[in-house]
């Protein structure tokens, strides 16, 4: 994988360079950094047919192309890239046609941009699930493992198992976090090693038990902290989980541990939506 998200780009068309900047900097800064912008229209279908996209947000009205006739053009070629048509004036009229054409949301500019973020997000989100429940249909349908040896190790006969490997293929690449529970001896690190084999993530997969680690150190190597928080906190730190490597653990707690002494010890399980590893 490349290391961006998403893995395939967003495309961002609109006639002002200017707004293509700050919306560019608005998804970075949302940890949304893959992403393309054009000027012009009339230059998004030949993109489409070199470059997989995984949304678009246009502008309603552009020379050239105007933003119904490229949602209209879009969705008959492909129809599962999800459009955010994004205009400086609502109108009710032309939202409800749009919508009609197959575009996925109606947007408003404005200085704000965390709206714009958060449509971009949701797309992006419902694609990954289509394409997930997609990939489940088809593996249940057709009882096939792209990526066999990807759970070599795990010696099985049960059917039961054969559906959790299949599951696993469908949802390895998503960049959600993923639960993996059971009893002491069941085989969850062997599943979370499957994972990061189907995932295509390089680099090694880390496995570490966390039952005999200090609280407080754990939970400030995790998230980080800000400047002043703390006796000695001089400056901010981040986390690990904002660094690559988090995106490849395994983090394991044992049934025979100790709780976290309070609800700022143990930070993963109040961001469990932002966490993105596979945990027991």
């Amino acid at each position: 994988m490349n290391g961006m998200y998403p893995h395939n780009p967003v495309l961002l068309v609109d006639d002002e360079p200017s707004w293509l900047r700050s919306f560019t900097l608005a998804l970075r800064s949302g940890g949304i950094d893959n992403v393309i912008g054009l000027t012009d229209a009339r230059e998004v279908e030949p993109l489409l047919a070199e470059t997989p996209v995984e949304a678009i947000a246009a502008d309603l009205s552009m020379p050239g192309m105007s933003g119904e006739e490229l949602i209209e053009r879009v969705h008959a070629t492909h129809p599962d890239i999800p459009i955010i048509v994004v205009t400086g004036m609502s109108q009710v009229e032309a939202a409800v046609r749009c919508i009609k054409l197959g575009a996925f949301d109606f947007m408003v500019k404005t200085y704000d941009k965390s709206s714009l973020v958060n449509g971009i997000r949701h797309a992006l989100e419902i694609r990954e699930l289509r394409r997930e429940n997609a990939s489940l249909k088809k593996s249940f349908l057709q009882d096939t493992l792209k990526t066999p040896e990807a759970f070599e190790h795990i010696v099985t006969c049960s059917k039961a198992m054969r559906l959790v490997f299949q599951y696993v293929e469908a949802v390895g690449r998503s960049t959600q976090p993923l639960l993996i529970t059971g009893e002491s001896g069941v085989g969850k690190e062997l599943l979370a090693r499957a994972v990061h084999h189907v995932s295509g993530r390089s680099g090694e997969f880390v496995p570490v038990n966390v039952a005999g680690l200090d609280d407080n150190i754990f939970a400030d190597t995790l998230f980080g902290h800000r400047k002043g928080a703390f006796t000695g906190a001089d400056a901010s730190r981040s986390g690990w989980w904002k660094t690559p490597e988090a995106a490849r653990s395994f983090w394991t707690r044992s049934a025979t541990s100790r709780r976290p002494r309070s609800s700022s010890s143990c930070g993963w399980c109040r961001n469990a939506n932002t966490c993105p590893s596979a945990r027991t």
